[in-house]
């Protein structure tokens, strides 16, 4: 879908050229010199080269002038031109057999710049150096006769670079080589497919001695190397066989294969760069062919030239990357009916041989040289009978309208000779080499420029004499409107430029812009120019100072550019009187041959203007900014960028962005990545359609893909919905299979208050059903497509949105009507979380009394929903049998399964048969109720159902009026409360049925002493038994370290002062020891307890306070050296690039799907579930284990860290809570005359807790936690951040006392 462009051209005068020979061209692409070897009319061999002027490298210089004898008529003297690198001379052999070298250098110096290294008696031929240039090949003349051009013996002579002899043998010999074919007595032609010839064709014998020579045929020898270097081909006509024959050598001169017969094989000859073809012709009565031979010598294609006049070939002539045939030939001229030597540019896509270009020299002269630029693939170096060298430089581009307006119909333009061939991408995509219209211009196209219509349906097809103007059908349909054909102005004789129109853009209705280069000013000319009357009237001109290798036009911005081939951009500004006016924007770094202009930051009141340039290195830039640096190709949106890469990517630019984020990511695109393609190796970018969103790209081969990526999807999507064009929104989800759910979730609000909107412009049941089924309670704005580069954190769930727009959908269509939307409404029952199957039954069965077969249709789709077996137990649950049956008989369930059970139901009584279907359900609560409805004979079961599923609660509900059954459930329950360790409410249950004994048991048992002794009153305990329970319920206080409630048992119950005060100095209260010890008369206990009791528990704070501060100081110290030595996390890998971009899944990999349960391949699923099992079993053992060494914190771990300060934390709860105990402490010791010891006790804590404080923002940063060897991704994936560490917090308590200040 490519066209050769013409980006650049110049020319330069060279002096008077014999128009009956041919020029040689020779470039040293290092210095960009061009030397020109050619004949005069006075047959001297000229040899001009340019680069020598300093005031002006294009001007040509003549270098030496050979006079030579005129060996044949109309045979050039000149049979070879190289220039050879390593030397840096041209060589240049004559036909008269000498061999010369010519050096700038010696005449830079002053010297002769010829020098003859040598010569050949018997004459010259041909000559062609190998492309490493260590060898030469040449071919000579045998025959001794210099005056007639004679076919007879030939020899080869092969030498070094310094002209030493390697080998010489005859050029025409019987042997076939040492790779002919052999027949091995299969594959005979008799057995092989002829296609339309059919079986006769197999039968036909082909005389070979009768074929012949061409007649155009130049009677002269040809050489032609493959790109490698490795063999070379020779084409000659050989004697015997009165036909010219190709022989196929290796680099030592060793023949391989010959060429098979081919009838009136012409002289042209040359060797694919590439390696695989060798390039001739044969000329056919009724066709003139290009041939291609394989280096087997087998014939392997052709194409045929599309000249209907008389001509004749020249030669023919692969450029440097194997992309373009030239053919060089002498055809009549259509406009003066002359014969003209002309020059057309083939490229093969798609088995289909494109004319890409027909290079005509303007003046009518004949191009009597030509040669491609060994280094620059698409440059060209041209020479006229006129006198004149030219210089082209040519681009591949897609030729297509600027326009961004969503009305373009996306043509594209492939030049094909002197026809046309568009198809409007937008509406129908037509695989090369076919296209959807074809324009017919009356001579070959040169360039095609598109109008200033929005529709991009306007064309100009420009010619070597004229343009013409035409307008095509939008869709491709229709017939093919001709605006017009406006005549090129005639160069005059004393005109300065002999160059061809370029660049040409159609700005206006009738008005035109293109570059034309002038020889007398040098530099490149911006014309203006006027259509009109048919003729094309410039109307002014700019020297523009630079070599132009751009002119661009936007149709939507009106923008006209121009950049020079230094990178240079420039505005160009029409004026009121068709002057311009040039205004630099900016420069790339580099030529860009590939440009385009855009507003970037759209949707602001001053969007930014850009540039984006391509150049041939692969760098994109906007502006001056580098937007890739591996772009291969790129294409503007009306909203997005888009570009390809060499990592085989296709990456999309949204120009709605700010400019200053108007850039590539440099985050590793993951897969819902919107910006992000992975496309195929070597696709680009042939158009975006503007109203569509669709991109078109081209592969290799030559074949055309149309994708839709999601970024313009998506962007589309978004658009419809903020203009309620709901179903065009849901069209493009169901084509693009994008998550419906994005409907709703890009504005949840605005689509709930247009459900009604939505279901009118999507009435289809099928399509609401779908919508409705694929409904989930995750926001996919926040997961699937994002906007931008928002990352994927937060909560994703979206909670309560499917019952939201389920119970919103129900209602309007109920509204619309039950029977037409029965499917849809279905779907919203199902589609409930949890699925609410008991509803959409109930619906079927209220179909079902007005009309069965609906209600069975219904019922199949519901089936279809959701689980058969889930669907018949609701069934039964609703204890409707004959729902039951049905549901049951379109699920295709087994009559022996379910009959017999449903006999059996039917047999019982109606509330023991809910009960059986309730319990059968799992049902329990239900089926317990149903039980109490049965009947009383049935409370034994009852008892045992509630004891076995502990239904009590639901038991004393149905039994609340019935007080006897009632207390049978309490009293069970009870014993069901003392078995689960409820004693408590235990005691309470019991008390309810009046089993005073086991309530107080109970309460016993929870330690609640006062119910214990309140009932133990109500039985009646005597004294003795009263004590006897009060030191039973004293010990259980103790064990529960409620001393202080033990010791008011052992006071009020007890009688027991000492045991009392014990409990209290135990739980640390000495103050109340003391007011109990004398407020019963016992201060002995004062002295022989409570004193011995108070030193005891300063002891032990004492200690508690040392063993806290010796901790905290080791741990303190260690996290400190442990922070302070932690490695970088970097240093320990450093990052590998290797490593990067590697695919972990190849293409073939498969994953399971949701479908996968519809497959037979159950026992291959079953057993990787069981495998996965096994492991998940495996690694949850294993994460048990690793979090136990995480909880142990070993020194010297990746936990130690971790440990310390979870051990910190608890450190400071703890001492925050010893500020009570210190307090009561306190104020106790100092009573009893241990004022020192409560001193130096307050002091020690108070530093404490000083240095606790201190250390808080020290110990207590974020933490880097580490994740464990079996840790899953999310957890990887939220530990890569620091973590914060909440800090413990110290009250403020008031436990000193001034006193000991």
């Amino acid at each position: 879908m490519r066209s050769l462009e013409l980006l650049a051209h110049e020319s330069a005068r060279i002096g008077t050229v014999d128009s009956g020979s041919r020029s040689f061209i020779a470039s040293d692409p290092e210095n960009n010199v061009v030397y020109v070897a050619f004949e005069d009319t006075s047959s001297c061999i000229r040899i001009s080269v340019n680069g020598i002027a300093p005031d002006d490298p294009s001007v040509f210089v003549e270098l030496a002038r050979i006079p030579v004898e005129k060996q044949q008529p109309n045979v050039s003297n000149i049979v070879g031109f190289t220039y050879l690198s390593d030397q840096q001379v041209a060589c240049l052999a004559a036909r008269n057999g000498d061999i010369m070298l010519i050096s700038k250098e010696r005449f830079d110096n002053g010297e002769e710049a010829v020098e003859i290294v040598g010569g050949v008696d018997a004459g010259l031929c041909a000559m062609e150096w190998s492309p490493d240039q260590d060898l030469v090949i040449l071919v000579t003349d045998m025959s001794g006769s210099s005056n007639t051009v004679d076919v007879g013996a030939k020899n080869v002579l092969e030498m070094t670079q310094d002209f030493d002899t390697i080998t010489e043998f005859p050029l025409h010999v019987e042997e076939e080589g040492e790779g002919v074919q052999h027949s091995v007595g299969w594959g005979k032609k008799e057995t092989q497919f002829h296609g339309t010839a059919g079986k006769q064709a197999a039968l036909n014998k082909v005389d070979t001695s009768k074929f012949t020579v061409s007649e155009d045929d130049d009677q002269n020898p040809r050489i032609a190397w493959r790109g490698d270097g490795s063999f070379f081909v020779c084409s000659d006509i050989d004697p015997r066989k009165s036909a010219r024959v190709a022989r196929i050598y290796n680099r030592e001169g060793v023949l391989q294969n010959t060429s098979e017969p081919v009838d009136q094989l012409e002289h042209v000859l040359d060797w694919r760069p590439s390696g695989n073809l060798i390039v001739s012709s044969q000329r056919l009565p009724h066709r003139h062919d290009i041939v291609f031979i394989e280096r087997n010598g087998l014939r392997h294609g052709e194409f045929t030239l599309r000249e209907k006049s008389k001509h004749r070939l020249l030669e023919v002539s692969w450029n440097a990357d194997s992309t373009v045939l030239a053919v060089w030939l002498e055809t009549e001229n259509p406009t003066t009916g002359k014969p003209q030597k002309t020059v057309q540019l083939w490229t093969s896509n798609n088995y289909y041989w494109y004319m890409k270009q027909h290079i005509v020299c303007t003046d009518g002269s004949d191009i009597v040289g030509f040669n491609w630029d060994v280094e620059t693939p698409l440059c060209a170096h041209i020479t006229s009978n006129s006198g004149h060298y030219h210089r082209y430089a040519f681009a591949w581009d897609v030729l297509t309208s600027t326009s961004v307006s969503e009305d373009n119909a996306g043509y594209v333009a492939v030049i094909d000779g002197a026809s046309v061939l568009l198809t409007p991408f937008s509406y129908q995509n037509v695989p090369p080499p076919m296209s959807a219209l074809s324009v017919t211009a009356n001579n070959n196209v040169q360039q095609v420029a598109f109008g200033p219509v929005s529709s991009g349906t306007n064309l100009a097809v420009v010619t070597n004499d004229a343009i013409q103007l035409f307008e095509v059908p939008v869709n491709g349909r229709g017939e093919i409107k001709q605006l017009g054909t406006f005549t090129l102005p005639k160069l005059s004789e004393d005109s300065t430029t002999h160059s061809v129109l370029r660049h040409l853009c159609w700005i206006a209705e009738n008005k035109i812009a293109y570059v034309q280069y002038d020889e007398q000013e040098e530099g490149d000319m911006l014309y203006l120019a006027h259509l009109s009357e048919g003729e094309v009237n410039v109307l002014s001109t700019s020297l523009l100072g630079k070599r132009v290798g751009r002119l661009y036009y936007n149709t939507s911005y009106s923008d006209l550019i121009v950049e020079a081939m230094d990178g240079t951009v420039n505005r160009v500004t029409v004026l009121d009187d068709n002057n311009v006016e040039l205004s630099n924007i900016l420069t790339f770094p580099s030529f860009s041959p590939w440009i385009a202009t855009t507003r970037v930051d759209q949707n602001s009141e001053n969007p930014e203007f850009v540039v984006i340039g391509l150049t041939e290195r692969g760098k994109l830039y906007g502006n001056d900014r580098l937007l890739s640096g591996e772009c291969t190709s790129f294409f503007l949106r009306n909203d997005w960028l888009a570009l390809t890469t060499t990592s085989h990517t296709a990456r999309f630019l949204p120009l709605e962005a700010k400019y200053d984020d108007f850039k590539l990511s440099d985050n590793t695109p993951d897969a819902h990545d919107e910006s992000y393609r992975r496309v195929e190796r070597g696709a680009k970018i042939v158009l975006a359609t503007q109203g569509k969103p669709s991109l078109i790209l081209q592969m290799p081969r030559g074949n055309l893909e149309t994708v839709s990526p999601r970024a313009f999807v998506l962007a589309q999507i978004r658009e419809d919905l903020k203009n309620l064009s709901y179903r065009s929104a849901f069209i493009a989800c169901r084509r693009n299979r994008i998550d419906l759910n994005v409907l709703y979730d890009e504005n949840p609000k605005l689509f709930y208050e247009n459900i009604p909107r939505f279901i009118e412009q999507v009435p289809e049941v099928d399509y609401l059903n779908l919508f409705l089924s694929n409904l989930r309670d995750i926001d996919t704005t926040k997961t699937l497509y994002r906007h931008g580069d928002q990352d994927n954190q937060g909560d994703t769930r979206a909670e309560n949105k499917v019952n939201t727009i389920c119970k919103a959908f129900r209602d309007v269509l109920m509204e619309k009507g039950r029977d037409q939307y029965i499917q849809s409404i279905l779907s919203t029952y199902v589609k409930s979380n949890p699925p609410d199957l008991e509803s959409a039954l109930q619906l079927l069965a209220d179909i079902k009394e007005q009309n069965a077969n609906d209600a069975e249709e219904a019922l199949k789709y519901t089936i279809f929903l959701c689980d058969a077996d889930s669907l018949y137990d609701v069934a039964l649950g609703m204890y409707n049998f004959s729902l039951v049956l049905m549901v049951a008989q379109q699920a295709q369930k087994d009559p022996r399964e379910y009959l017999p059970f449903l006999q059996e139901l039917q047999k019982l009584e109606k509330f023991y048969q809910r009960f059986r279907i309730d319990d059968h359900l799992k049902r329990y609560a239900s089926a317990l109720k149903n039980l109490s409805r049965a009947g009383d004979e049935r409370f034994e079961e009852l008892v045992d159902y509630m004891r076995k599923h502990a239904l009590y609660l639901v038991a004393l509900e149905e039994y609340a009026n019935k007080p006897e059954q009632k207390k049978v459930i309490l009293e069970v329950y009870g014993d069901y409360l003392v078995e689960s360790n409820k004693h408590d409410e235990a005691g309470i249950v019991y008390q309810l049925c009046n089993q005073t004994i086991k309530a107080l048991n109970a309460y016993r048992s929870a330690g609640a002493w006062r119910e214990v002794f309140s009932l133990a009153k109500q039985l009646q305990y005597t004294a003795e038994d009263l004590q006897g329970l009060a030191y039973d319920v004293i010990e259980h206080l103790k064990d529960k370290n409620r001393y202080q409630e033990a010791a008011v048992v052992a006071v009020d119950y007890g009688k027991d002062i000492e045991e009392a005060v014990d409990c209290l100095l135990k739980g640390n209260h000495w103050q109340e020891a003391a007011r109990v010890s004398r407020t019963h008369e016992r201060s002995d206990l004062i002295e022989t307890h409570i004193d011995p009791g108070l030193y005891e528990g300063y002891t032990q704070i004492e200690e508690d306070i040392d063993s806290l501060l010796g901790q905290f100081n080791k741990q303190k110290n260690r996290l400190k050296e442990l922070r302070e030595t932690k490695p970088d996390p970097e240093a320990n890998l450093p990052h590998d690039e290797t490593l990067d971009n590697i695919d972990m899944f190849s293409d073939t990999t498969s994953m399971y799907s949701q479908f996968t349960r519809y497959t037979q391949a159950t026992s291959r699923i079953s057993s990787v579930s069981s495998i996965s099992s096994k492991a998940s079993r495996k690694t949850s053992k294993l994460r048990r284990k690793e979090q136990r060494k995480r909880e142990r914190g070993k020194k010297g771990t990746v936990y130690e860290e971790e440990y310390l300060v979870n051990s910190l934390r608890k450190l400071y709860e703890r001492a925050n809570n010893m500020q009570n105990d210190l307090r009561d402490l306190l104020r106790a010791l100092v009573p009893f005359g241990y004022i020192e010891e409560a001193r130096a006790m307050q002091v020690k804590f108070a530093k404490f807790l000083a240095d606790l404080k201190t250390a808080l923002p020290d110990i207590f940063v974020p933490l880097q936690l580490a994740a464990g060897k079996y840790a899953s991704l999310e957890e990887i994936e939220a530990l890569k951040n620091p973590v914060d560490v909440e800090k413990p917090k110290i009250a403020d308590v008031d436990w000193t006392l001034q006193l000991l200040a």
